[in-house]
């Protein structure tokens, strides 16, 4: 079903899903000035363009409790942490929706339920919100990501209105009849045309068979290893896990799972202080053929979906899209 909702009338839908969800999550601009998703309390909602920073915080935190224990006799007491606080997530865009997707495949599907992060999915209503132009530096239309997936409601920019579609019964639930209108309309198509185009004909065997192209170590030369890049990631999800011991009281202890990034040379340290990645362009070769090979092979699905974030956010302007089309052309060429 379609539907339209003035757009002077989205504070007021807000404000409804608030009495009906634990926690209502939308894209602001935060003190610093950047872009994220935070929980509605009446600010201003930034819905000019992608986010500088996904809503991945709210799936996979970049600390989060897993669970608690105390000696208890002679074993131990363990209380796993899940959250199953209902929430809605409005406003993520389709390359966001396709992130979320990645990642049920490795946290759902693949290594079988892990109900720290499927619990959230499970209690999270997603509304997504449709692109009309390119974002800094994203690639969407090369990957295929352009249009959203997995969502309840989709809502799209349209003169003074939102058009909005209900996918789903869940989604359909939240339409308030005072503020949404029925229409005949249909939705129209909007071709994303990104500046930033990537070849993806064979990259999965292109790349990896070029493990040793110059394009690694030139680009590594400049990289600083600061992490940007898989901060601001929607879909990068190394992690560590810590334990804070409570020594000499009743007192439980905790664990918790931290959020990592390849791109440190400690990440891949094993007993014996041997590491399997030590150079810099190890690391940056790791990151991107992770992105476009690796994962692709496993999932059937490629792991990058296109934002561009991690384009934008490095320092220095190192392009995975650059690196990656660079070795496709080589391969073209020797393919002749």
């Amino acid at each position: 079903m379609n539907y339209l909702l003035k757009k002077e009338n989205l504070p007021k839908f807000l404000e409804l899903l608030k009495k009906k969800f634990d926690q209502v999550i939308v894209p602001v601009k935060n003190e610093t000035g950047a872009t994220c998703f935070q929980p509605y309390s009446g600010q201003e909602i930034f819905l000019e363009a992608r986010t500088d920073f996904s809503a991945k915080e709210f799936f996979r935190p970049a600390k989060e409790k897993t669970f608690s224990f105390k000696k208890k006799n002679s074993s131990y007491e363990i209380k796993p942490e899940y959250d199953t606080a209902k929430k809605v997530l409005f406003g993520v865009r389709p390359c966001g929706t396709h992130a979320l997707n990645t990642l049920d495949e490795l946290f759902i599907k693949f290594f079988g339920e892990d109900q720290f992060y499927s619990n959230k999915r499970k209690n999270t209503t997603i509304i997504a919100f449709q692109c009309n132009k390119a974002c800094e530096n994203g690639f969407c239309a090369s990957m295929g990501t352009s249009k959203a997936i997995g969502h309840d409601l989709l809502f799209i920019e349209r003169g003074n209105d939102f058009f909005v579609r209900a996918e789903t019964e869940k989604g359909t639930s939240l339409l308030d009849s005072a503020l949404f209108k029925h229409t005949s309309d249909s939705e129209y198509s909007s071709k994303i045309n990104c500046e930033n185009e990537l070849d993806t004909e064979d990259i999965e065997e292109n790349l990896f068979s070029n493990f040793n192209h110059s394009v690694w170590k030139e680009e590594s030369e400049r990289c600083l290893s600061c992490t940007s890049c898989t901060q601001s990631c929607p879909t990068c999800y190394c992690y560590t896990s810590n334990d804070e011991f409570v020594f000499g009281s009743d007192n439980e202890s905790e664990r918790f799972r931290v959020l990592d990034s390849c791109q440190l040379q400690r990440f891949t340290k094993v007993a014996g202080n041997h590491l399997f990645r030590p150079s810099r362009e190890g690391r940056l070769r790791q990151f991107v053929l992770h992105k476009f090979s690796y994962y692709k092979k496993h999932h059937c699905i490629h792991l990058c979906v296109g934002c561009g974030r991690c384009i934008t956010a490095c320092p220095v302007k190192i392009s995975l899209v650059d690196i990656a089309n660079k070795i496709q052309k080589h391969s073209l060429e020797e393919s002749k």
